[in-house]
């Protein structure tokens, strides 16, 4: 996600979603099958990739589930219903929702809501922007992700980081990426976006490689045809396309990943020059008919 749409997201008022009340009652459990892809894998939407066409939600997750995705990883946006509601909306679809992602400042105020949303993982997306400058403000990133992760232990959940492509800026002594991996919790999964990796200068199958232990989730979305690399995840930052239609190879690094074990990958599309809709419709094509 770039920064600055977390804070604008969030303002759509109750007003917004008045209109899904009425459908979410009305829900008619659908069949809870993904269309078949030539990978075997369950592709998945994160909900930041539709959050400005998001005001009748219930509308939007049919189309997500009618296109073939088998799954949404929720986000901040839609937590503005209890837990149960928007667990049987999306349940009623006939869509999964295995993780979420929760803002930094409120992570463990969140770890019920999250829990009672019937969550596999819970993953914060990114740190406090006065933390991203310095190892010492990783450090503290660090210790404030893994008190978040103990109270998601303790309630039965899985916590884990997403990292954009500002830890990868070289800063005085390191990196903010290694001193995350140094500093969080054994237990902290990585879920990795490829685009965000190549974005920072990265080789993701390496990275795949070196934190196999840490590796549980991936996000997709392809890069233009750029030169140069990044450090600040916004506008200079924002090359993306759908898959299959940039630079990146989807068919190593997916089955490298569904070799280290990996089960959640998500569309996570930050950004399009096509509609919504269309981008939702050539993300799938293609991802459905890769295989690896």
């Amino acid at each position: 996600m770039l920064v600055g749409f977390v804070e604008e997201d969030l303002m759509l008022t109750r007003r917004n979603f008045s209109v899904l009340a009425a459908g979410a009652a009305l829900a008619v459990p659908l069949k809870l099958q993904a269309a078949a892809t030539r990978s075997g894998i369950d592709f998945g939407i994160q909900l930041y990739m539709v959050r400005n066409d998001i005001s009748n939600l219930g509308a939007t997750l049919k189309l997500i589930h009618d296109i073939g995705y088998a799954s949404v990883e929720t986000y901040p946006i839609v937590y503005n219903r209890p837990a149960k509601e928007l667990k049987a909306l999306i349940a009623g679809i006939g869509l999964k929702a295995s993780s979420g992602h929760f803002d930094y400042a409120t992570l463990e105020e969140n770890v019920d809501y999250a829990a009672e949303l019937g969550l596999e993982y819970m993953i914060c997306p990114m740190i406090s922007r006065p933390l991203w400058d310095s190892l010492d403000g990783f450090r503290q990133g660090a210790d404030h992700l893994n008190k978040a992760a103990a109270k998601a232990k303790a309630a039965g959940l899985k916590f884990g980081y997403h990292p954009h492509n500002y830890e990868f800026r070289a800063l005085q002594g390191g990196r903010g990426f290694e001193v995350l991996m140094q500093e969080l919790d054994p237990s902290v999964r990585l879920e990795l976006d490829i685009y965000w990796a190549v974005e920072g200068g990265e080789d993701p199958l390496e990275l795949m490689k070196k934190y196999r232990e840490r590796l549980a989730l991936i996000h997709i979305k392809d890069r233009k045809p750029v030169s140069g690399f990044t450090y600040a995840p916004d506008e200079h930052g924002a090359h993306f396309t759908e898959a299959g239609s940039g630079t990146i190879d989807w068919k190593k690094d997916l089955g490298e990943a569904r070799g280290l074990g990996v089960k959640l990958f998500f569309v996570d599309q930050d950004g399009s020059d096509l509609p919504i809709e269309e981008s939702l419709r050539v993300n799938w094509k293609y991802l459905s008919q890769l295989s690896f």
